[in-house]
C-alpha cells in the first residue's frame, strides 16, 4: 500500500514525465511567512515545464506589523533542462535587498559551472576551485530534484557550497540536512542553517516548508 509520501512521489513523476511533454505543466504556490508565530512576510514559488525545459522562481517580500522596520525583497530565477529525470540548471540570478545593502548573483552552468558573478564584485579569492564543480545546481533546483525523489543535490548559491541530504521523517516529511559546508569566499565553516523540512501532501510544491536556523524556526505556510 502507497505511504502518502510514496504516493505523491508517483503523482509527481507521472505529472512530469509520463504525460506528454508537449505539454505545459506549471505548479505555483503562495506561502505566509512567520518566525515565533508573528508574520514577516510573503513567499511565492512556482514551476513551469514544457517540452524538457524548465522555469522556476521564488520571490520574497517584507510583509506584516513589523514591516516598516524589517525591509527585504528577494527574487530567486532558475532555468534549465531536464535530463535523464534530473533537472539541471542553465542560468540562475538571484536578487536580494534589504535597507542596508542589495546584492546580485548570476550563475550560468553546463554540466560544470561555467560563470560566477556577483554585484558588487566580491573582493575576495574564491577558496574553491570553481572550475571543478560537477553537476552543482543553484538551490531552488536542487529543492526541485530532491521533490522529485534524489536522495541528495550538490548546491551552490554565490557564497556556499555544500550537499543537500534527504532524510524522511516520521511523519512523511522530507528533511534536509545540510552536508560538506564550505565558504567560498570566507576562511571558516561557520553555518547557522541546521536543516530544511518540506511537508508534502498530493502536489508536487510542499503546502509549509520549516527553515531551522541556528537560533530561530522560520514557517512558511501555503495559503
Amino acid at each position: 500500500m502507497f505511504t502518502r509520501l510514496s504516493l505523491s512521489k508517483f503523482l509527481v513523476f507521472f505529472i512530469i514525465f509520463v504525460i506528454n511533454t508537449s505539454y505545459a505543466n506549471n505548479f505555483s504556490a503562495e506561502y505566509k511567512v512567520s518566525t515565533t508565530g508573528i508574520k514577516i512576510g510573503n513567499f511565492s514559488w512556482s514551476l513551469s515545464i514544457k517540452d524538457n525545459i524548465y522555469q522556476t522562481e521564488i520571490n520574497l517580500k517584507n510583509s506584516g506589523i513589523f514591516s516598516p522596520l524589517y525591509k527585504f525583497e528577494g527574487s530567486y530565477l532558475s532555468t534549465g533542462v531536464i535530463e535523464n529525470n534530473i533537472f539541471k540548471t542553465k542560468n540562475y540570478k538571484q536578487f536580494w535587498k534589504t535597507k542596508k545593502k542589495t546584492k546580485i548573483v548570476k550563475m550560468s552552468f553546463d554540466d560544470y559551472l561555467i560563470e560566477l558573478k556577483q554585484e558588487p564584485i566580491e573582493e575576495e579569492i574564491a577558496r574553491v576551485n570553481l572550475e571543478n564543480l560537477y553537476l552543482y545546481f543553484d538551490p531552488i533546483t536542487s529543492f526541485i530534484n530532491i521533490l522529485n525523489g534524489e536522495d541528495e543535490a550538490k548546491t551552490i548559491d554565490g557564497r556556499r557550497i555544500y550537499r543537500l541530504k534527504k532524510n524522511e521523517g516520521e511523519d512523511g516529511n522530507i528533511i534536509l540536512k545540510i552536508k560538506d559546508y564550505t565558504n567560498i569566499w570566507a576562511d571558516h565553516k561557520r553555518n547557522d542553517l541546521k536543516k530544511i523540512e518540506f511537508f508534502i501532501e498530493d502536489k508536487f510544491l510542499p503546502y509549509e516548508i520549516l527553515i531551522h536556523f541556528k537560533e530561530r524556526v522560520f514557517k512558511l505556510e501555503r495559503i
